[in-house]
């Protein structure tokens, strides 16, 4: 494909980055103390701490669905993304006030919910916000800075158990600490949600041309490619359980809680310098090639966390470095793949779909992995991840060739920059 001049990104999408780095900040200061938290502070089973991930995976995927399809039904994206980041918020007040694995499980499913609710209606406005050929980097910008967040997340959880914990485990005693750092967490959230405002009003005649579109294509299916290309991503999703489980790992084998936090640093931190780089080739080479990349690391790193022993592991850093590489392979592409073969009017609808099979497909991942890690057999969870993973490989000469993209009308595509509604 020729080399060409690339348009720069337009603002809005660059507000969007913005609050998902706050709101990525705030998650990633909370998500990697979660299993240090629900089983040393909590003093809950492995079990308990997947019921927490698979269940609130499981409302995400539920959330997305619903509104994505009422994003497309009703005209409106933004007020959906508000809304999202407001119970997100709530979810983390939630977390940090926890006494019980049980109120843990409420704010997770707060915080999930309050995903589940943004995620289509952002995505949708993401696609809209750039033209076919810039799709690619579109995403992959957004899940670079969405993941720098978590990187700061990370570090700043990091230092601060350094300080107030040190080498040692986790103890219920240590819980005003845990909530010292939930609390900053519950305020960046906070940052992310007010932040929403800053987006530009859509006119009412885009809203209601939305709306037309869609009641017009209710009865078009999807079509076989779309179904095809989902197939294939659910099969590898189906043994990607929850991340908890890869600190959970890294703990039952010596490692310290922050040794563990800076791990998921490492991890975001590679995530975060892969993405942006890997959209741009999506969109020059196509997404199977970028997928299948990010698949077949996937499967490396996992295969390396199930056989890993206390002698080795030093091999951790690696490991979370190449996690977070084939996560840059597959977030974004992903997107804006079913962005790609999905009809224009069904963009949300699309993506909600797309988040339920993805969430279900996780909670019946977390909760294998959960079980399995209950009777000892962490390797097998890893290993499963690592066979589902060369699974979807191996379909590859089935899946739908690239898309074409369609001719560029200037006028709508300048109507159509990323704005928000009403």
């Amino acid at each position: 494909m020729a080399r060409r001049n690339r348009r720069p990104l337009p603002r809005s999408l660059w507000i969007l980055g913005a609050i998902s780095l706050f709101a990525d900040l705030a998650g990633e200061m909370t998500y990697p103390l979660l299993p240090l938290f629900v089983t040393g502070v909590l003093g809950a089973s492995p079990v308990a701490l997947g019921l927490i991930e698979g269940f609130a995976e499981a409302i995400v995927s539920v959330m997305r669905g619903l509104t994505g399809y009422y994003s497309d039904a009703t005209g409106h994206r933004v007020r959906w993304v508000r809304r999202g980041y407001a119970i997100t918020f709530i979810g983390k007040i939630f977390v940090m006030a926890a006494t019980h694995w049980s109120f843990v499980l409420c704010g997770r499913t707060l915080d999930r919910i309050g995903k589940g609710v943004r995620g289509a209606p952002r995505d949708a406005l993401i696609a809209e916000s750039v033209a076919f050929q810039d799709r690619g980097r579109a995403f992959g910008f957004h899940r670079g800075v969405d993941s720098l967040g978590g990187v700061g997340g990370a570090l700043i959880a990091a230092g601060i158990l350094a300080w107030m914990i040190g080498s040692r485990a986790a103890t219920p005693q240590d819980a005003p600490q845990f909530r010292v750092i939930f609390a900053i967490a519950a305020f960046s959230s906070s940052i992310a949600f007010f932040m929403t405002w800053l987006i530009p009003n859509t006119p009412s005649i885009q809203v209601e041309q939305r709306k037309n579109d869609f009641a017009k294509s209710t009865g078009v299916p999807f079509g076989k490619s779309f179904w095809v290309a989902m197939s294939a991503m659910v099969l590898f999703m189906l043994g990607n359980s929850s991340d908890t489980f890869l600190l959970l790992r890294a703990l039952d084998l010596g490692e310290s809680p922050v040794k563990c936090v800076l791990l998921y640093a490492l991890f975001n931190a590679t995530y975060t310098a892969a993405s942006y780089p890997m959209g741009l080739l999506s969109d020059r080479y196509g997404r199977w090639p970028v997928l299948a990349t990010g698949w077949a690391i996937y499967a490396l790193s996992y295969a390396g966390f199930a056989m890993l022993g206390r002698d080795t592991a030093w091999i951790f850093w690696g490991l979370f470095g190449l996690y977070g590489v084939s996560v840059a392979c597959t977030e974004g592409t992903a997107r804006a793949m079913i962005v790609d073969y999905a009809p224009k009017e069904r963009v949300a609808s699309a993506l909600g779909l797309f988040g339920f099979f993805q969430g279900a497909a996780v909670l019946i991942a977390s909760g294998v992995a959960g079980i399995l890690w209950s009777y000892g057999l962490p390797s097998i969870a890893f290993w499963m991840g690592s066979v589902f993973a060369v699974a979807a490989l191996a379909i590859l000469p089935w899946v739908p060739g690239r898309v074409t993209p369609p001719p560029v009308d200037p006028v709508l595509q300048r109507s159509e920059r990323l704005t928000s509604d009403s």
